[in-house]
């Protein structure tokens, strides 16, 4: 795919990350966190693997370094692998793979410090998924709708990894997005390393509200409310039968609207709210949060 294309769909990884995290794909990746690995590197040992001369971008360094501060462990385990993948020849496009992959594995290793983390970090992660799916839909492209992302999802598993990594070429605008928002997944998740917060769970009042706002959006965006509405009613039924209504939907109006009545929650509400969702979604528990999302909204 030619940088031409890039151009053309825009950040279409935008929609895959969001239906790879809500549907509990990301067990899927290779790293993970090894109890046995020292800690914190130092300089000598990252100028050693060569990673930073290969990958010379700023939005890596970043996000690289963010990864270094929440883990350790798996920061030191990512420079070993780049090492041996530069000795063996590895392009720039091989590496920034290896740093996906143990970017992106960090969403079910980080889930429970998320949970600890403020309201305004959860917003953080939220509002900047939907500005990715913003320019997705700004560019008209295939990932927001739901049909293309039913296909995506009915691959076997051995051929969902390649194909979500083929969606971040090295350099382009999903790469850069890509690694913006993983600096804000794991910043929210060091803050809630380093200053945990214990967020109750969510009573009537904090679902009153949300249903209030759901609503009050829903009024604004009725179609948009159809669709969750047939969602929500096709969960339990049957795989099929969520595939069709996936298939209808517009998945980056979705994520929009998510941010949207995030922003207009008080607080202490969203804290409360997103402490109970977003580490369930992060681990793929998929089950839970739509039994959540439809207790909130009496849908069903």
């Amino acid at each position: 795919m030619n940088r031409a294309s890039h151009k053309q769909v825009g950040l279409r990884l935008g929609m895959v990350t969001l239906a790879i995290v809500a549907l509990g794909f990301v067990g899927l990746f290779a790293f993970g966190p090894d109890p046995g690995a020292p800690g914190r590197p130092d300089s000598a040992q990252a100028t050693q693997s060569g990673l930073f001369e290969t990958l010379t971008d700023t939005s890596t360094r970043r996000a690289v370094a963010a990864l270094q501060t929440t883990s350790p462990g798996t920061y030191a385990q990512l420079h070993a692998v780049a090492r041996n993948a530069i000795e063996d020849g590895a392009d720039a496009q091989a590496l920034s793979e290896i740093v996906l992959e143990a970017l992106f594995a960090q969403f079910p290793e980080q889930a429970r410090h998320v949970k600890a983390a403020n309201a305004t970090r959860f917003q953080a992660i939220v509002s900047d998924l939907a500005s990715g799916l913003a320019q997705l839909k700004t560019a008209d492209s295939a990932w927001c709708e739901g049909e293309t992302i039913a296909a995506f999802l009915s691959q076997n598993e051995a051929d969902l990894v390649p194909t979500l990594l083929a969606e971040f070429p090295y350099g382009s605008a999903q790469y850069e997005w890509a690694m913006a928002w993983m600096t804000t997944v794991l910043t929210t998740a060091h803050q809630g390393q380093a200053r945990p917060m214990r967020h109750r769970r969510p009573d009537f009042r904090d679902e009153a509200i949300l249903q209030q706002e759901g609503l009050a959006l829903g009024s604004e965006q009725w179609a948009l409310g159809l669709q969750i509405a047939a969602f929500a009613n096709s969960e339990g039924t049957s795989y099929a039968a969520m595939r069709d209504v996936i298939a209808g939907m517009d998945v980056c109006d979705l994520g929009i609207a998510i941010d949207t009545v995030s922003g207009r929650l008080p607080g202490d509400v969203r804290g409360r709210i997103w402490a109970d969702l977003m580490p369930e979604i992060m681990v793929g528990n998929t089950p839970y949060v739509m039994y959540r999302v439809t207790d909130y909204f009496f849908i069903g």
